[in-house]
């Protein structure tokens, strides 16, 4: 019995060998076995079979330490893993599709959308925020913003052809409608037989300037028309009127001067004259003198001009003025004002 095996080392019986020799045959093939195979003896429960060496058939049966890992399975955003060899952990990059890692930045101008926001980009942003003007302050297409004694307020929109201007009290913007160009008609007044003719409330702020028309149909005696300015419905007699005229017709040319009056010199008219006056009056509603230029015109019998001009030689704010017809004569026509700015 010399021939082994490669692999164990077993000695085998050979043909020509005598069957005598069986039972030591036997005996010496189950020694080398049990040599053999005594690592791979049964263990115990729980046990599992590793090599203690290179050599073949080198095992022992060993007990697994508690906590031993068999298995690392994943889920995103957790990459890697695996039951076998050398096993890699890593994280995904976070996307606006997938969890994952992400990026803190300080920015508030970044349109990155891999990064994430930092507490203090936060309150940077907010910070801007609550400094800026709402979009609600705003309602309608035109509006315009300006501050009030405290906060950003809206003015909506004016409308056609108003200018923006400052209100009465300097504190505020407002929309402010311009008087049209070229003259504008204040008021027309009719008059009948009337010894007095009282024109009310057109003097304002809304012009500096104002032009006077006056026409007579009829008139019931010959005599002098006077001026005088008023004030809330109120004549102004004062001694502070003067007047500078020249008259002519056909017997020549008169020339007037008078200071000190009680009102303005307009025209001379003869009795049943068509008469017709105009005349300027320049700042009447500003706290300053006041100016009056006139020509008139009168046609009965007798052709009559006339030219002049006046000054209220006090700082008086005027609201209207009479058409005053003197010698207890009375008239029949109409007067129209307009107010005009330069």
């Amino acid at each position: 019995m010399a021939n082994p095996t490669t692999n164990y080392g077993w000695v085998m019986p050979a043909a020509t060998d005598l069957v005598t020799d069986l039972p030591a045959d036997f005996n010496v093939f189950g020694q080398a076995v049990d040599t053999s195979m005594q690592y791979l003896l049964g263990g115990t429960t729980g046990q599992v079979l590793a090599k203690t060496s290179g050599t073949n058939m080198a095992f022992t049966w060993t007990t697994p330490q508690v906590g031993d890992i068999t298995d690392v399975a994943v889920t995103s955003p957790i990459t890697g893993g695996g039951s076998s060899g050398a096993v890699t952990i890593a994280i995904q990059d976070a996307t606006t599709a997938v969890k994952g890692a992400t990026q803190l930045t300080d920015s508030i101008s970044s349109t990155s959308i891999t990064t994430a926001a930092t507490p203090n980009s936060v309150k940077t942003s907010y910070d801007l925020a609550n400094g800026a003007i709402a979009k609600t302050t705003v309602t309608t297409a035109g509006d315009i913003i300006y501050r009030n004694a405290t906060v950003p307020t809206r003015l909506g929109i004016g409308t056609a052809s108003q200018v923006l201007s400052v209100n009465s009290g300097a504190t505020a913007p407002e929309w402010t409608t311009l008087a049209a160009a070229g003259l504008t008609l204040i008021t027309r007044q009719t008059y009948t037989t009337s010894s007095a003719i009282n024109v009310d409330n057109v003097f304002s702020a809304t012009y500096e300037n104002y032009l006077i028309i006056c026409k007579n149909s009829a008139v019931s005696a010959a005599s002098n028309i006077n001026i005088r300015l008023r004030v809330s419905g109120a004549d102004n007699s004062t001694s502070n009127y003067s007047t500078g005229a020249a008259e002519s017709n056909n017997a020549g040319v008169t020339n007037r001067y008078n200071t000190a009056q009680t009102s303005f010199f307009a025209a001379t008219f003869d009795q049943s004259s068509i008469w017709s006056m105009t005349a300027t009056m320049v700042n009447p509603f500003i706290a300053n003198s006041t100016s009056f230029h006139f020509s008139n015109l009168a046609d009965s019998g007798g052709f009559r001009t006339g030219t002049g001009a006046g000054n209220f030689a006090a700082t008086t704010s005027f609201t209207g003025f009479s058409l005053l017809p003197q010698a207890a004569a009375t008239m029949t026509g109409v007067v129209a004002v307009y107010g005009y700015k330069i």
